[in-house]
């Protein structure tokens, strides 16, 4: 814990955590990360296997692109059981926010759970909490992508390396098992949270059999190992190169991690 706790977190992205992936901003889309105020950072602690929730309000660019803002619920007590917070947040309604927040499009990511044990980072406007259907969201970060109308209408794209733009820390402890993707590379790829929207029996109890459920592309590998020793991820915001992150079909959320060995 004493090396997480000594990393200071600048720029939150997630999940994840995430989840949230980010595509490299053009000069014409920069503008809005001014609006990043006030930061503040965040801590989720002993968190493996709980709920946390994602909203992303998307803008259209004039090149057919989005733009936005993404609202994280990761690290804030939620007021209901799982179950009642995960069907809350299935029945939320894009046009409803829309009309309530502004924006071109919303995106749904989630209901999620963490499959690592303790992330901190960086959330902003002070932590202030935007509260949508009970469940307390605080303002993570700013993400672009290629095509808005792709993105609000479908999955994001599963297998592809694409660049998360954060910084942060997530702690996996000894004795945990870790679920990987490898490329044809060889770069490997850890498991820190997962999603129930494509799948809702896709829970942190059945991931001992995530690697039967997966359709991997040719040259893919798919693995699980038990830690023998604390494992700690980490991301800076302006790395060269760039943090990445891929995602199963089951919108699985993996971040590159080099310190792993495809061989091990």
């Amino acid at each position: 814990m004493m090396r997480i706790q000594s990393l200071w977190p600048r720029v939150f992205a997630t999940a994840t955590l995430v989840a949230a992936v980010v595509w490299p901003l053009t000069a014409q889309a920069q503008a809005p990360m001014v609006n990043l105020t006030n930061p503040c950072p965040i801590k989720a602690e002993n968190w493996r296997g709980r709920a946390f929730y994602e909203i992303l309000f998307m803008f259209r660019q004039p090149d057919g692109g989005g733009i936005g803002k993404y609202f994280n619920s990761l690290s804030n007590k939620l007021p209901k059981s799982k179950d009642v917070m995960d069907a809350r947040f299935r029945a939320l309604n894009a046009e409803t926010l829309k009309k309530e927040f502004g924006g071109d499009g919303v995106f749904f990511n989630g209901p999620r759970r963490l499959v690592a044990n303790t992330i901190t980072g960086m959330s902003w406007d002070g932590c202030k909490q935007r509260v949508i259907a009970g469940i307390p969201l605080n303002l993570d970060g700013v993400f672009e992508v290629p095509s808005l109308e792709k993105f609000v209408s479908g999955s994001m794209p599963a297998y592809k390396p694409m660049v998360s733009k954060r910084t942060s820390s997530m702690l996996f402890k000894a004795g945990e098992t870790v679920y990987e993707l490898i490329t044809p590379e060889g770069a490997v790829y850890t498991m820190f949270s997962l999603s129930l929207k494509i799948d809702p029996k896709n829970t942190i109890e059945n991931l001992p059999t995530l690697g039967k459920r997966l359709t991997l592309p040719a040259g893919w590998q798919f693995r699980s190992r038990k830690l023998d020793k604390d494992m700690v991820l980490t991301a800076t915001a302006d790395s060269n190169p760039p943090n990445t992150v891929v995602l199963d079909q089951l919108e699985g959320n993996y971040q590159y991690n080099a310190g792993a060995s495809a061989k091990k």
